[in-house]
Order: structure tokens, then C-alpha cells, then sequence
């Protein structure tokens, strides 16, 4: 069975982590769900994006090390599934900074500013 890159949604959780920058979800085939792919901050950019994150495949720790669970072993198709991952990632990071600026309060040098206007 062949996966082609357009089977794979990706769904994206933006968390207010120190490290962990956002969580991802992989959706196959609209049937199955990987959960807890991660974004996550590095001291180094990313090869490709250039960006300081790093994506990592959901794992577990062993002592020290961590352990992937979820093996891509054809490898354009893995760095295909982290473009995904970045990109979705980047649209959520975007749409989450316009919301924010569009809900900050307004001061009173604002109130000032629309009471001049004449109408």
C-alpha cells in the first residue's frame, strides 16, 4: 500500500510550553489519527525551513533516550510529512498573532484617537 501525500491532513495545537511549541496531529485516509507529533524549539536551525524548531514523531522515554514510535522508513515521504507539519504549523502561528492583535484592548490614547474623528 502506497501513501501519497495528499491522504495526510494535519491538525495543529498551539501550546504555551518553554519547549514544546505546538502539537500535532496526522490524519490518514480521513480515518486514522497519529497524535502527538510535536514542534519543538532548537538550539539549531532546521535544515530545510530554517526556522530554530524541530519536529519529532510521537516517542517515549527509556532512561535517558527517547524512543520514536511512528516509523516513516520512505524518506522523502517522511520530510514530505514535516513540510506538512511546519506548514500547518506556520498557518496556525500566523492566524493565532492576527487574532491576538485584532482582541487587544484599547488604551485610552485610542479613545482619544476615535473621539477626534468627525463623522
Amino acid at each position: 500500500m502506497n501513501i501519497d501525500i495528499k491522504d495526510i491532513k494535519v491538525k495543529i495545537k498551539l501550546l504555551s510550553s518553554d519547549k514544546i511549541l505546538a502539537q500535532a496531529t496526522l490524519i490518514l485516509f480521513d480515518v486514522w489519527e497519529e497524535h502527538s507529533w510535536k514542534v519543538l524549539k532548537s538550539n539549531q536551525p532546521h535544515k530545510i525551513f530554517g526556522e530554530y524548531i524541530w519536529i519529532q514523531a510521537p516517542s517515549y522515554k527509556n532512561g535517558m533516550i527517547w524512543k520514536e514510535i511512528i516509523f516513516i522508513n520512505d524518506e522523502p515521504l517522511y520530510r514530505e510529512v514535516e513540510r506538512l507539519i511546519f506548514e500547518a504549523y506556520q498557518r496556525t502561528k500566523n492566524k493565532d498573532e492576527a487574532l491576538s492583535g485584532i482582541n487587544e484592548k484599547l488604551t485610552d490614547d485610542d479613545y482619544k484617537k476615535i473621539d477626534e474623528i468627525q463623522i
